[in-house]
């Protein structure tokens, strides 16, 4: 994989041992887009780091991957993060490649897909699933996003183990609270 450069923002978690999420954006979003819910997050306890994508062809997909591994491997690595205890957040295509690296990388201990797609080879029905096994996994689509609604309803049938999904307001601050819900007992 070499050196990764990546333009991240990392909130550092108040405790030693504390679970930490990774935070990927849709493609073109941006890692301020996550203040919000990191801000949140890390009041909650959590570490948090989001992402800004590096350049690459949107096409290859390992390197939207070698992105994922350098930020995952940097959460790892702080003192204050429980590396047992890292999850993923990704929205759009940034929930296709948390699903993908998650299913590569068993340490990721949970995977949140914000409005799920279904594209690539995930569109012929390959669902990356099989190897991700029986870690819990949260879908999130917006009440009126009727495609991130049907993806997430084929993933969650495809899951292997808990496979929670939710149909929500877009409002920030109610998907912050569902999120965390989730997160609590599981990470």
């Amino acid at each position: 994989m070499g050196d990764q450069l990546l333009a991240a923002l990392y909130w550092e978690p108040p405790r030693r041992l504390s679970p930490a999420l990774l935070l990927l954006p849709a493609e073109g979003g941006r890692k301020e887009n996550w203040i919000p819910l990191a801000t949140r997050l890390r009041q909650e306890g959590y570490g948090v780091l989001a992402l800004d994508w590096s350049r690459h062809d949107p096409a290859d997909r390992e390197a939207w991957l070698a992105d994922v591994y350098a930020g995952f491997a940097f959460l790892r690595a702080q003192k204050k993060v429980d590396a047992a205890r890292i999850g993923l957040v990704g929205a759009e295509r940034g929930a296709s490649v948390a699903l993908d690296f998650a299913a590569r990388e068993p340490l990721a201990r949970l995977v949140v897909l914000l409005s799920p797609g279904l594209s690539g080879s995930d569109a012929t029905g390959e669902l990356p699933l099989g190897d991700y096994g029986a870690r819990p996994l949260l879908l999130v689509a917006a009440g009126d996003d009727a495609v991130a609604t049907e993806a997430a309803r084929r993933l969650a049938a495809a899951a292997q183990g808990e496979a929670v999904v939710m149909r929500l307001p877009a409002t920030e601050s109610e998907r912050g609270a569902e999120i965390l819900a989730f997160l609590r007992p599981r990470l």
